[in-house]
């Protein structure tokens, strides 16, 4: 059986799918530069770690009004022939391996007058939602002549991206364009990646290197004889996965599980570790990772890597894996 994977995204209520081998990475919308010349669905560019990145909106790509943007937004970075194009999408799904005789060629409605190339390549039920798989080579061809030039050739970063967004949001819009351009191994060596959660309202930092994926906490069956921590079973594509709260680990007080899940490996195993929002990923230099206040370090030992500044605050930043591995979270009872 011939199975074709599909990265899984929702944009304002609609859920698309591209072909997952066209795409190189997700990450969370820039700040984007100006871009002159450019057909109007590119709606600037961003410089990600040292290779510049146009960015489509899809809306205006299916000629329908601008829209505006929010932090929660994405780009999926896609791999194309000619240039890495981005596309800004709400919120990334999943990738998902569907048989190729399940996709059903779309309908057509006849011509038009210009006829726009046809984006959409497939209709697909995925459990019970439709979702429109896109032909990213026809979604990324550019006009004949297009062309842009290298980053270091761009003006600065401007202000006049997403000009109705409020102060703070145009902080972090930027903060993350600049973390996207520093991110490469330069002479100042690696930067650490860390993914930023909130959890009892304070902001924590998760090593991406240990992360697999984020997702929404879907229903919970109930795991018998397990301490409080263990909140209980989910299935994540048909995979049941142990969710775990870190609150009594981390010293936090007790409160109503967040809506989302890092999904994590430990031991070749995958955990999932329920927080209340997914914030950003960052990369921080070493001089910006300071050593853990001694109080926190003492209730919290190794699991606490350092502390960091973010959003005007200070971020814990923590060790999943010896996080995860305390004795005290481990379940060894017979039923």
């Amino acid at each position: 059986m011939n199975l074709l994977p599909l990265l899984i995204f929702d944009h304002d209520g609609a859920r698309f799918a591209v072909n997952a081998t066209q795409v190189r990475e997700s990450v969370w919308l820039p700040e984007l530069m100006p871009v002159e010349e450019a057909p109007p669905w590119i709606v600037g560019l961003f410089n990600l770690r040292g290779q510049i990145i146009p960015v489509i909106d899809l809306h205006l790509r299916f000629d329908h009004p601008a829209r505006h943007y929010s932090t929660s937004d994405h780009v999926v970075v896609l791999e194309t022939d000619h240039l890495p194009m981005g596309l800004i999408v709400s919120e990334v799904r999943e990738v998902r391996e569907l048989p190729c005789q399940a996709i059903q060629v779309p309908p057509q409605f006849g011509a038009q007058a210009p006829s726009p190339p046809h984006l959409v390549s497939g209709e697909a039920h995925v459990g019970d939602e439709l979702v429109t798989l896109l032909d990213v080579f026809r979604l990324t061809h550019l006009p004949e002549g297009s062309e842009f030039v290298q980053a270091q050739e761009r003006p600065a970063l401007s202000n006049d991206f997403c000009p109705q967004a409020k102060p703070a949001e145009r902080a972090l819009f930027r903060k993350r364009a600049i973390a996207l351009r520093d991110a490469a191994v330069g002479e100042e060596g690696t930067r650490l990646g860390l993914a930023v959660v909130e959890l009892g309202g304070e902001y924590f930092g998760i090593e991406l290197s240990t992360v697999l994926e984020f997702c929404n906490i879907a229903e919970l069956s109930p795991i018998p004889c397990c301490p409080p921590h263990i909140l209980g079973a989910m299935s994540l594509r048909g995979e049941l996965l142990t969710l775990i709260d870190p609150r009594i680990a981390l010293n936090l007080p007790p409160a109503a599980r967040g809506s989302k899940a890092v999904i994590a490996l430990l031991d070749e195993h995958a955990v999932g570790i329920a927080v209340n929002q997914v914030h950003d990923a960052v990369y921080l230099r070493d001089e910006e990772l300071h050593a853990p206040p001694v109080a926190l370090h003492e209730m919290c030992g190794a699991s606490i890597t350092g502390t960091a500044p973010y959003a005007g605050r200070m971020m814990t930043v923590l060790d999943l894996p010896v996080l995860l591995a305390r004795e005290e979270w481990m379940v060894d009872e017979n039923v």
